[in-house]
């Protein structure tokens, strides 16, 4: 793309997004990512239903009566976007790329994050960080963020990541609320950095597929290429014993990549590059406020 193509995209991109963390999914995302935790705001009197833990004995023993701590919850949070630009990224069998998608999906949460006054930063990997933007708040910020997105194209390996999961545990980095923009390939092996990082911070994956990576079409010799490792090869889609070991190597790793996640406790939604993603993420977003107890604004 030349400037104008990019600055034309990074436009669409931005009011798209914008409409929708403004209208849609203002309430959904404060609420299924709350805060950090609750900070002290004053007391009351007990009524009948509240909890015991929130009885200040401490003021209840001085007033004779008892009353209990109303807590507001600290809504400033960090958020870190951790965006997988590796080849892999750039399959779209139908109507866009994995990346163009997680690049909608990153846009849409940067201005939630904007709109509900969290501190986003952004991470950029491969097979370790390619680039970060450390946390900030305010327009500019956002704007920046948007722009940086907007001019990636996937490229490159990303066949391991223990350089991203060191990444996250070092000190430079606060616990945030990570959200992990990747697809089905993205190399999650059993390993001790990312079990840290899960236990540090709380990991969201967002993950990108495409109807063609699960299935090969009987259309005979075919030349493909790993857009990862660059190397060519031909098969024959028309041997069904070829196709069917193909389907069962990529249900393999999805399901092992599935296991991993909800092992670690990381919540996770799939998007599809034949559909829209915002009903799926809807539908996420409200099964996260559900699962958790939590209530809408």
């Amino acid at each position: 793309m030349d400037v104008n193509e990019l600055l034309g995209r990074a436009q669409r991109l931005e009011l798209k997004s914008r409409y929708l963390a403004r209208s849609q999914y203002a309430g959904l995302y404060s609420s299924a990512f709350r805060g950090l935790g609750m900070e002290f705001a004053d007391v009351r009197p007990y009524t009948e239903g509240d909890e015991i833990r929130l009885i200040d004995w401490n003021v209840s023993a001085r007033s004779q009566s008892l009353y209990v701590k109303r807590m507001m919850e600290e809504r400033e949070r960090n958020v870190l976007l951790v965006l997988d630009t590796s080849g892999s990224l750039s399959f779209g069998s139908v109507r866009r790329t994995k990346f163009d998608l997680l690049v909608e999906l990153a846009a849409l949460f940067i201005l939630s994050g904007f709109y509900a006054k969290d501190r986003v930063s952004l991470a950029l990997v491969r097979s370790r960080v390619e680039t970060f933007i450390p946390a900030a708040k305010g327009w500019t910020h956002a704007a920046r963020l948007l722009r940086e997105i907007v001019v990636q194209q996937p490229e490159g390996g990303g066949d391991e990541m223990d350089q991203v999961w060191s990444f996250l545990n070092s000190p430079g980095v606060p616990r945030s609320l990570v959200l992990l923009l990747t697809d089905f390939l993205v190399p999650l092996l059993p390993m001790s950095a990312f079990a840290a990082a899960c236990r540090k911070h709380e990991v969201v994956a967002l993950l990108a597929s495409d109807p063609r990576e699960w299935d090969l079409p009987p259309l005979g010799r075919m030349q493909i290429r790993n857009p990862e490792t660059g190397e060519h090869r031909v098969i024959n889609t028309s041997e069904a014993a070829l196709r069917q070991e193909y389907r069962s190597r990529v249900q393999h790793r999805r399901q092992e990549m599935i296991k991993m996640l909800e092992g670690n406790r990381v919540d996770w939604v799939e998007f599809s590059t034949d559909a829209d993603y915002e009903a799926p993420l809807r539908r996420f977003l409200e099964s996260r406020i559900a699962r958790r107890g939590y209530r809408r604004p």
